[in-house]
């Protein structure tokens, strides 16, 4: 038997929550803790693939329009910001969150070439 951390009531050592309080005990909160500190692939994937949307919208057989290349831009701009921002923040998914940055600047560096 082990002790609540908010109120002191006796509690089983496996209670999820005290009871007698409602008060969430330390084996529970240092796990989710643990896992949002490893984070998630939801930045590097995305990122992922709106830098791949740009260079395959580059291999296009005929010259972009005017709609493309600001697709090509938007896509480009957004795989380098979800890139930089998994980068900064999470420890997973790193060589995908450094692929998106990669190709959404190769994106962004075409898509100027062809505003010019």
């Amino acid at each position: 038997m082990s002790y609540c951390r908010g109120c002191g009531h006796q509690i089983h050592e496996t209670a999820i929550s005290c009871p007698q309080c409602g008060a969430l005990q330390a084996q529970h909160n240092t796990h989710s803790q643990q896992v949002s500190a490893d984070g998630s692939l939801w930045l590097p994937v995305p990122a992922l693939i709106c830098g791949l949307i740009p260079v395959l919208g580059l291999l296009a057989p005929k010259e972009p329009d005017k709609d493309q290349v600001l697709g090509i831009f938007l896509f480009a701009s957004t795989a380098i910001v979800f890139g930089s921002i998994s980068l900064a923040r999470q420890k997973r998914g790193k060589g995908m969150a450094i692929a998106g940055v990669v190709l959404g600047g190769i994106g962004l560096l075409a898509a100027i070439g062809l505003l010019a």
